[in-house]
Order: C-alpha cells, then structure tokens, then sequence
C-alpha cells in the first residue's frame, strides 16, 4: 500500500514538473521574438529634407527627421563664416582701417582654425571670403556658398564682446572684458544642425608697462576674453568630431 502511495505522488510530481516546462517555454520563445523584432536601425538621412520655397517642413519629413539618423564623413572639409562683426570697435580708431584692428580680427580666425584641425577627422578648414555672402545671409543662402566652395560642414560663429574699466589715481588701471562665442555646425549634405553651443569667458588684467595708454589696456583685455572664447568653442567642435 505504502508502495502504492510513493508511485501516485511521484507521478504527481513529474506531470507537474512538464506541465511547467510546456507553459514556460512559449513564453520564453515569445520574449525572444519580441525583442529581436522591435530593435530596429534608424534610417540614415542622406539628403536634405527642407523645402526652400516655402521654409516649410511637412508632418512626414519632420518624422523622417527627428526618428532618423545623422551620419557624418570619417574625414570632413569645414568651412567657416562670421555671422556679423563683433562689437570691439569703441577702442579701434577707423575700424576696417585700423592695423590693430585688422591683426585682431586675423589672431581670432587663426585661434579658431588652429583649434578645429587638431581634429584627426578634420582635413581642411577655410574661411568663406566676406565677397561670396551676402550683407543679410540666410541659411539657405549660406549652405550653397558651402556648396561652391564643395565643404562637407558649415560652422558660423558669432563673438560679441563688452569691458568694464576701473581708473585708479594711485594704483594702476584695471579692466575687465567678458566675450561671448555663438556657433552652429551644419551638415551640407542634409543641411540638418547636428552640434550647436554658446561660450562666454572673462579675462581680468591691470595696466603693465607695454600698454602704451589706456586703450592698450582695454584692448589687450578685450582680446584676450574673445580668444579664450573661440578657443573654448574649437575644443567643443573638436569634441563633437569625436
């Protein structure tokens, strides 16, 4: 009888252990399915999808645009375009015809350009000449000046400065200037803006025995804001390249 009793209750256990691993294993299977099927790759964008006669983008574009994916030369040509002139000319006497001026305005694209080629992906970068644009660019306008001059990225920046002046009568002068770097970085391809950021420095400095007068020493400090600020923007340019 004992017997009897040992052989039902084993029996018990064994439907019941298959009848579990019957229901587990659809269950199994489904999960298996399911994931592999609602991982899907995101359409890569090749071309532009704005409608420059209208400026406007139709409800099936913008999905295409914001589910799609943005993919990016392993070598890039940049062009670079100053949006407007900075607002440095209070202590520049003739502006356009003044040499400090002039060496200025070269020192700022050079710190700009230098920074962005420490980028192994970046094999040329060059600054589209003032004569290409127009004196009201649009981003349509600018994107095919990109084009003629065949750059793979657009980058138009914009610095804007102001300084702050403290005359001492037995100390020595001191100023303070603040500089503000704008960016955008434009695929000319797509014509989509995948990196874009805005950098603001300060820079404090007394009167030394360089500065011939006071103007010297709100240009020195002025300058050296603005280049700290285009410096700062190439290395985040540089940091978006990787």
């Amino acid at each position: 009888m004992k017997l009897l009793f040992y052989f039902l209750l084993l029996s018990s256990f064994l439907c019941f252990g298959c009848r579990t691993s019957k229901e587990a294993s659809p269950i199994a299977e489904a999960d298996k399915i399911t994931g592999s099927n609602n991982f899907e790759e995101p359409e890569p964008i090749l071309q532009s999808l704005f409608d420059a006669k209208d400026r406007t983008i139709s409800e099936d574009n913008i999905q295409k645009l914001l589910s799609g994916k943005l993919k990016l030369p392993d070598t890039v040509r940049i062009a670079l375009y100053q949006y407007s002139p900075a607002q440095r000319n209070r202590y520049y006497y003739g502006s356009y015809t003044d040499e400090d001026y002039l060496k200025a305005q070269q020192s700022f694209i050079d710190t700009l350009i230098s920074t962005i080629s420490k980028s192994t992906r970046v094999s040329k970068v060059f600054l589209i000449p003032k004569l290409m644009v127009s004196s009201n660019p649009s981003i349509t306008s600018m994107r095919e000046t990109a084009v003629r001059l065949q750059a793979d990225l657009l980058l138009v920046f914009s610095t804007t400065s102001d300084l702050y002046f403290k005359y001492r009568v037995f100390n020595k002068d001191e100023a303070k200037a603040f500089a503000t770097t704008e960016c955008m970085l434009m695929d000319i391809r797509t014509a989509l803006v995948p990196f874009s950021t805005i950098v603001t420095k300060d820079f404090y400095a007394k009167k030394n025995d360089t500065d011939a007068n006071l103007d010297e020493l709100r240009k020195r400090t002025e300058r050296a804001a603005i280049v700290e600020t285009l410096t700062e923007t190439g290395n985040r340019v540089v940091g978006f390249m990787h």
